[in-house]
């Protein structure tokens, strides 16, 4: 019989939740979680069949764990993270790496000296779509990449939610649904050279940005413009990728649509089926999971999201000049 894994999550909300239900997917026992809110770490706890943990440290100290999630608020990241790395505990850290980049390079720096495996959870690249994508772009099919548009937007309300608190979030839809968006534009194009970026309140107030806008510029003529809010009442999540020879177009979660397509030259567009990957998440926990058994470094590193934190820090400038930001 396999053996099963040990695991433990940090942060009960939304987000933990799914790496709860991931992690028992494959089939691993979620031995002990961790949440500041003792209720919403009960209630979870109680869900999984896992004990309440007082602390991260206590966690990594006492429960003898494979590996663990880190899915608390930003700012909360780097304490949460340090006693596992010390115990060279696996950690999958939820995105962006930190609230902001001096603490994102002090994690980045802690991973490296503690020598534990570690992944930053950018689980769009594990969309069964973009999968996809990737390799139509590996092969060629759709020619020199020249053009990436992506659009996250929906309603969030932010009255009492974390993501208000910029001291928790560290910034609103720029840093939040942007990290994705920086990433993808990494991941399926390659590394921006430049951004020029705007954001501000739409329609909700407080502390934070509802609305944004980015533009990307790469090396070799590439191009790359994201869209994000919270204020936007009809939820559109897409990817537009386009090419020398061709373009696709992944539309999350439009039943009348296809969710993936691409379009060689002339020709007409053509469906393509996706249907043997899981979920994002499920794919996600699975890799990370994978890289614990056999040792070997995951797809999406601490470096990954270290960049995808230095870009956003440009993004965030750019808000603040007005200017063009140099990488």
């Amino acid at each position: 019989m396999a053996r099963k894994w040990r695991v433990g999550v940090v942060g009960c909300g939304g987000i933990g939740r799914v790496h709860v239900s991931a992690y028992q997917q494959t089939g691993a026992e979620i031995v002990a979680v961790h949440d500041v809110a003792t209720k919403t770490a009960e209630a979870v706890a109680a869900t999984a069949r896992a004990r309440v943990a007082v602390s991260p440290a206590e966690m990594a100290t006492r429960d003898k764990l494979d590996a663990v999630s880190v899915c608390t608020p930003p700012a909360m990241h780097l304490a949460c993270c340090l006693p596992f790395l010390k115990a060279r505990i696996p950690v999958l850290c939820e995105k962006p790496l930190e609230a902001d980049l001096p603490r994102a390079r002090r994690l980045a720096t802690a991973v490296k000296k503690s020598g534990a495996l570690f992944m930053t959870a950018f689980c769009h690249r594990f969309h069964p779509s973009v999968i996809e994508l990737k390799k139509l772009i590996q092969r060629g099919v759709l020619g020199k990449p020249l053009f990436f548009r992506n659009i996250f937007v929906g309603y969030l309300k932010l009255d009492g939610d974390h993501r208000a608190n910029p001291a928790l979030s560290g910034g609103g839809c720029l840093i939040d649904h942007c990290s994705h968006s920086v990433d993808l534009f990494r991941y399926l194009i390659g590394e921006p050279t430049h951004v020029q970026a705007q954001g501000g309140q739409i329609l909700q107030e407080g502390r934070i940005e509802d609305f944004g806008m980015i533009e990307l510029m790469g090396n070799n003529t590439v191009f790359g413009q994201i869209t994000a809010s919270y204020s936007i009442m009809a939820d559109q999540n897409c990817i537009e990728w386009f090419g020398a020879k061709g373009c696709a177009v992944i539309r999350y979660w439009q039943k009348e649509l296809p969710e993936f397509a691409y379009k060689i030259g002339g020709k007409d567009w053509a469906p393509a089926d996706c249907s043997s990957h899981p979920d994002r998440f499920l794919g996600e926990i699975q890799h990370f999971l994978n890289c614990v058994r056999t040792g070997k470094m995951p797809l999406i590193t601490v470096d990954d999201g270290l960049q995808v934190s230095r870009i956003v820090a440009g993004v965030y400038r750019s808000v603040k000049t007005g200017r063009r930001v140099a990488l």
